[in-house]
């Protein structure tokens, strides 16, 4: 039988094709602490920092086919930590599967900008839509689920100019807001403006064509491919059209490009025309669907399909863009985009470097970890990065499986075996768990006399555990 410890054998690094080996460090480095301050963050102080509930906004535009407009959709996606759950009174429903229930509301506030407002001339009214339900849940581990959401989307006709959008979810007492600025709606003719849309799925480019939309707030997922949607409105026969990736760099001072990482043109003979898309929702999420063009219908283009290789791509911001060419040489962006490679359920630890060192105590010899956190940061990162490079099992992707993995047993041992008195990882189940994974076999047993028992089994081999102060804090006694 397979064992499912941890095996941190040496392999040769590849740092010279792969770069870096892993991707945590955008993230890590944007947690502006000083050296001093570093030294005093600790993983309790992450795990409720990490805790804070997500719910995310994301506008994209589509033709409305009824007029000679456009659509805006507004999509929203809320945890299920963030809704505010509360308990149904027993005689409020016979259906015993809605024990908890939530009423939370989002509001969308659009106000048209003027460019150069005339003296004295009144300013556009804002145009509001909301929505609000009641959703449910069946037990309390449901209601403070991080990887459970609600999904929903909001539309909205505009004519063409430039627009602000706020958004805001409410549930309870809680609030979260997003705000987009400056979002354009194009004219119909418009052959200058091209529309992205970031897609969940790896599907064909052939009709009838449904895909979900990510909805992660201008978002990827870190780790794994997907697909991008181009719309042109208009193209001209003449042109060239290209796309391009660039990673960033990010800060509150400025934002520049680092280094090129995808270019691909775009053939024109891979183009399809003679379609409309639209926003559904379909199965709990938001869809974007191709629908044959009537005949004189307004607001059909042409689509593009591509895969981004993002599985390979750093957890880092980036910016894509489209780029047209005509045929007297003169080039121009018509649609460009910034957005993160985002890790959505990073382990805690990865949050700050020196506790991901600190948590690496239990799979290291005392010379190793001596090793890992001598000199200054740059130095602890670059053997930090070397050690788990060493150890990737898939070298070609940025995501590292077997450290997130041990990364990820940290914070099921904080979770399931967290006392008053210790820390998950600090305990002895949580111990055995962290170097050894789940085991393929539980037992407990109550002895007369004596205190409760339980026996984790790994193929041949055995961990006996005894209760201790009977608040679930069980010690090692014996190994088999």
């Amino acid at each position: 039988m397979k064992s499912n410890k941890i095996h941190l054998l040496h392999r040769p690094s590849n740092l010279s094709r792969k770069g870096l080996g892993i991707a945590i460090f955008a993230l890590i480095l944007l947690f502006p602490v000083t050296e001093l301050l570093a030294q005093r963050i600790t993983y309790e102080y992450l795990r409720v920092r990490d805790r804070q509930p997500a719910v995310f906004f994301e506008n994209v535009v589509v033709p409305d086919t009824s007029e000679a407009g456009m659509t805006l959709v507004t999509m929203f996606r809320m945890e299920n930590n963030f809704l505010s759950f509360r308990r149904l009174r027993e005689d409020q429903t016979g259906d015993q599967t809605r024990r908890f229930f939530a009423e939370p509301s989002v509001q969308v506030s659009i106000q048209k900008r003027r460019d150069a407002p005339a003296t004295g001339a009144e300013p556009h009214p804002p145009v509001t839509r909301t929505w609000s339900e009641t959703v449910h849940a069946e037990t309390y581990e449901q209601t403070q689920s991080s990887t459970s959401f609600l999904q929903n989307i909001l539309s909205t006709t505009l004519e063409p100019g430039t627009y602000r959008i706020e958004s805001t979810a409410r549930a309870n007492s809680r609030s979260r807001r997003g705000l987009t600025p400056s979002l354009r709606i194009p004219g119909k003719d418009d052959a200058d403006v091209a529309f992205l849309y970031f897609l969940d799925e790896q599907s064909p480019l052939e009709p009838p064509f449904t895909a979900p939309l990510t909805n992660m707030g201008n978002n990827v997922y870190f780790g794994r491919d997907h697909q991008l949607l181009i719309w042109f409105p208009s193209v001209d026969e003449g042109s060239e059209y290209a796309l391009e990736i660039h990673k960033m760099r990010i800060s509150r001072q400025d934002t520049t490009v680092r280094e090129q990482v995808m270019e691909h043109p775009l053939d024109a003979g891979e183009f399809l025309a003679g379609y409309i898309q639209e926003v559904i929702m379909q199965e709990g999420r938001p869809r974007l669907a191709l629908l044959p063009a009537a005949d004189g219908s307004t607001g059909a283009g042409a689509f593009y399909l591509l895969s981004v290789p993002n599985s390979t791509f750093e957890n880092a911001h980036y910016r894509v863009r489209v780029r047209k060419k005509s045929n007297d040489g003169d080039a121009k962006t018509i649609a460009r985009r910034t957005y993160q490679s985002y890790w959505l359920d990073m382990p805690v630890s990865l949050l700050n470097l020196d506790v991901a060192v600190n948590m690496m105590r239990f799979i290291l010899d005392d010379d190793q970890y001596r090793e890992l956190r001598r000199g200054n940061r740059q130095q602890r990162e670059a053997r930090f990065r070397q050690f788990w490079a060493e150890r990737d099992p898939s070298p070609d992707k940025e995501y590292n499986e077997l450290m997130v993995e041990y990364f990820r047993r940290i914070d099921h041992a904080f979770d399931n075996f967290t006392t008053p008195q210790t820390p998950g990882y600090e305990s002895d189940q949580g111990k055995v768990y962290i170097r050894h994974g789940e085991p393929d076999r539980r037992e407990r047993t109550f002895p007369p006399n004596q205190s409760a028992r339980e026996t984790w089994h790994y193929g041949d081999r055995s961990f006996v555990f005894e209760a201790t102060t009977g608040f679930g804090d069980y010690r090692l006694i014996d190994r088999q």
